[in-house]
């Protein structure tokens, strides 16, 4: 089996960290985050060293902001009031009392999604508008998006390709996701727009149009805080997400979770084959039955005017079936790691060790540089107890997982 190992370049990406003071405000006995990564059965872990990790940092500084994000939400609450009054006849809607909700992304929900990403996310104000006929990109490109330049807001750039920290190309932070665009249909958004976009559709049958803007009159330009607006066909449609993403896309969060989940091209029979392969009959089967029926009636409703609904539900034969197969995953947990930890302390693996100890920073600043016996078990006691540890993490996520199918299965599932 192929063993990588690879130095980590950088610990944080401070770039990613927003801070409107412009002063750092890490602990004072804050350790630069290094670490080292090494590869077993395909999944790169990280060697963690330090006290505090980029994810207490990330949280500490998300949390000291708050106020500003309160600020900007109420802002662009204001402002998407008065657009959707301006634009009414043009089937632009404003629900101030849904958007008040869920105006800043909850602390849990933002280190959640940093933990997946491995980056800040930055949609962490954000607001809704319904558009009835979303499906014609004019009301977006000559009516929505003038009326918020007039008012302050700008669509975000972003970086489009990077080689290292050089940019080599930016766009526009702005994407469609609808189904059924003709290309003349894709030419009523202007050309930055058009390109910027990938017009692909969600396997759950969600559509929207989602882009990013920022506030010209709150920082200087390069510094403002990104905000996402989301425009979807109507009430129902936003119902049917926030359904949707508490009873579906929320499970399947917590799988991309798993340190298992980024095990790459495991043996066919192996227990993170097994794990990896429920997984995915779960999330399928929480799509088809679930996913796909509410937004297919949302959409009805919200752009069709159509009452036809299709039923929304899990068999009682198939609540079983997910189960068993989320149980079988908590079983073959302690299985995998079992493998993990005959393969870290073989002598197999000595000689990736010994390169894992050479890209150390004690072995690089050392003027001794002989790898001795006990360098080795030093290592691998690392090694052991990064796998203990996250071994206990994927316990709890699956214990999560559990908790919350059981409570989907209690909210769609049939009684017979």
């Amino acid at each position: 089996m192929n063993l990588t190992i690879t130095p980590k370049l950088n610990a944080i990406n401070n770039r990613n960290i927003y801070n409107y003071n412009q002063q750092s405000t890490m602990p004072n006995n804050f350790n630069t985050l290094n670490k080292d990564t090494v590869s077993f059965s395909g999944k790169e872990r990280i060697l963690k060293y330090s006290k505090y990790t980029m994810q207490d940092v990330t949280l500490s500084q998300y949390e000291r902001n708050k106020p500003l994000y309160t600020a900007l939400a109420n802002r662009l609450m204001d402002t998407l009031e008065s657009i959707a009054n301006e634009l009414k006849s043009s089937g632009v809607i404003f629900d101030r009392d849904y958007c008040e909700k869920n105006a800043i992304k909850k602390s849990d929900s933002f280190i959640s999604k940093f933990i997946r990403s491995g980056e800040t996310p930055q949609d962490r104000v954000r607001s809704t508008l319904f558009l009835q006929n979303i499906y014609d990109l004019s009301i977006m490109n000559d009516k929505i998006l003038p009326a918020l330049k007039k008012r302050g807001y700008e669509v975000a750039i972003i970086p489009d390709k990077t080689a290292g920290k050089r940019v080599l190309s930016t766009k526009a932070d702005f994407d469609v996701r609808l189904t059924g665009l003709s290309d003349k249909d894709k030419k009523s958004l202007a050309p930055a727009l058009r390109n910027a976009a990938s017009f692909k559709p969600q396997s759950s049958g969600y559509e929207d149009i989602q882009f990013r803007i920022v506030d010209t009159l709150a920082g200087s330009k390069g510094k403002q805080i990104p905000i996402e607006v989301i425009t979807v066909f109507g009430k129902k449609t936003s119902e049917a997400k926030h359904n949707e993403s508490y009873y579906v896309y929320d499970i399947k969060k917590l799988f991309k979770l798993f340190h298992l989940s980024s095990v790459k091209d495991p043996e066919i029979h192996s227990p993170a084959k097994r794990i990896q392969t429920n997984i995915s009959t779960i999330s399928q089967q929480l799509t088809d039955n679930i996913s796909k029926p509410l937004f297919f009636n949302a959409k009805n409703l919200d752009f069709y005017n159509d009452k036809t609904q299709l039923p929304v539900g899990i068999s009682k034969a198939t609540s079983q079936v997910l189960i068993g197969l989320a149980e079988g995953i908590k079983n073959k947990i302690p299985l995998h790691y079992k493998e993990e930890f005959a393969k870290v302390n073989s002598e197999k693996y000595q000689p990736a060790i010994e390169k894992l100890i050479k890209n150390s920073d004690e072995y690089k600043t050392r003027e001794d540089k002989t790898i001795y016996v006990d360098d080795i078990k030093e290592m691998r006691k690392t090694l052991v107890n990064q796998l203990k540890q996250e071994r206990r993490e994927d316990l709890q996520i699956i214990n999560e997982a559990i908790m919350r199918l059981k409570e989907t299965i209690n909210k769609f599932g049939k009684k017979n």
